[in-house]
């Protein structure tokens, strides 16, 4: 007697949106760790007494929702004995880098996919309209400001991310977005400190 083999559809989702959302899920896991463990908190203390590599190391956690306070509060502990402008410099290459990783996530179809889960169909139309109309470049500036602001860096590539900006663009204006943010901390840490 032959034995029947069921076939069974293959998925139709791709390898690539598969191991996004496995990455993802992976990040919330050891994001909730992180933050019962205070563990961030710890690492970014003690950046500051690693001068330039410091600045970098506390430029590279200001990015994160998870991570932005006590970068700040390194940022803001760092001005008393490094230069605004130097703080701003590094920390601005550091940044660029912790973006650089969430705005190839966000750019990815599986962003889409989880977008267009999340929200209404008429919104998601509105907002293709806006990044291909003659208002294109809207996400982009409000995403700028979002990441020039103390805010996670999150919302700001996102909008920035589906505005479809190119990463030849997207670099520059990271980069001169968080330098700023960074500078504005640090500057005021300088002067009311």
């Amino acid at each position: 007697m032959a034995i029947r083999h069921r076939h069974f559809p293959r998925s139709s989702i791709p390898l690539s949106e598969t191991v996004e959302a496995w990455t993802l899920i992976a990040s919330v896991v050891l994001a909730v760790y992180l933050i019962r463990s205070d563990l961030i908190s710890v690492i970014v203390a003690h950046t500051t007494q690693f001068g330039i590599a410091g600045s970098f190391i506390e430029g590279f956690f200001f990015t994160s929702v998870l991570t932005t306070i006590p970068a700040i509060v390194a940022i803001i502990e760092s001005a008393t004995y490094v230069p605004a402008w130097e703080l701003a410099l590094i920390g601005g290459f550091g940044a660029v880098c912790g973006d650089l990783l969430v705005f190839r996530f966000v750019q990815s179809s599986f962003t889409e996919h989880m977008l267009r889960a999340v929200f209404h169909p008429k919104l998601m139309r509105l907002g293709t309209r806006i990044a291909s109309g003659p208002l294109w470049w809207f996400g982009p500036l409000l995403g700028v400001l979002v990441i020039a602001s103390p805010l996670p860096d999150e919302i700001g590539l996102l909008m920035m991310g589906l505005s479809h900006i190119r990463l030849i663009q997207f670099v520059p204006l990271a980069f001169i977005a968080n330098a700023a943010g960074i500078y504005m901390i640090a500057t005021a840490a300088q002067n009311f400190g």
